[in-house]
């Protein structure tokens, strides 16, 4: 569910635009669509400890302590999946009032293809753009390319001493 916060950012000065961008029921299957892995993870995390009693009733204390560990660690994904619902929607949001509004290029959905997760929300705005499948998926593919060789780098800034500090992978760069 998003906060005020959310709705506050996303207003704009026009009232045509204020309007509710996604109905109930779209927002309803947005949630089933962008928490599919989390499902999924959770899923997993119920039929293993299930499954090994199934398979080897007798033998529960070999296997219970990994299979409940396994399984914690599955959940705490899926809530980490989860969690992204607020952020996924509100990419969605802003990516249709840009198609509705005549601005959107395909190449922006970029940042949304270098996790799973995400890419699926980058194929549901393909799709609200009106791209067919195999060109949502050639776009989705080659982006996701181009994310994964893209440099990452974190920057620094101390505003009281006047520093920017750069990290990447290679080098640290240091401006005064």
């Amino acid at each position: 569910m998003l906060t005020g916060f959310h709705f506050m950012a996303m207003k704009t000065k026009d009232a045509k635009t204020r309007r509710r961008v996604l109905s109930r029921f779209e927002v309803m299957g947005l949630w089933l669509s962008y928490q599919r892995y989390s499902f999924v993870l959770v899923g997993s995390a119920l039929l293993l400890p299930v499954g090994l009693f199934w398979l080897l009733p007798n033998y529960w204390f070999l296997w219970g302590i990994p299979a409940v560990l396994v399984a914690s660690k599955l959940v705490f994904y899926a809530v980490m999946v989860y969690r992204r619902w607020p952020r996924k929607l509100r990419a969605t949001m802003v990516a249709t009032r840009r198609i509705a509004s005549g601005g959107f290029e395909p190449d922006s959905v970029m940042p949304f293809c270098g996790d799973p997760c995400f890419r699926v929300v980058a194929n549901e705005i393909l799709s609200r753009a009106g791209l067919g499948l195999t060109e949502r998926m050639r776009i989705i593919r080659r982006l996701a390319v181009e994310k994964r060789n893209q440099p990452e780098y974190v920057v620094l800034v101390d505003r009281t001493n006047g520093v920017t500090v750069r990290v990447d992978g290679t080098q640290v760069t240091r401006t005064i």
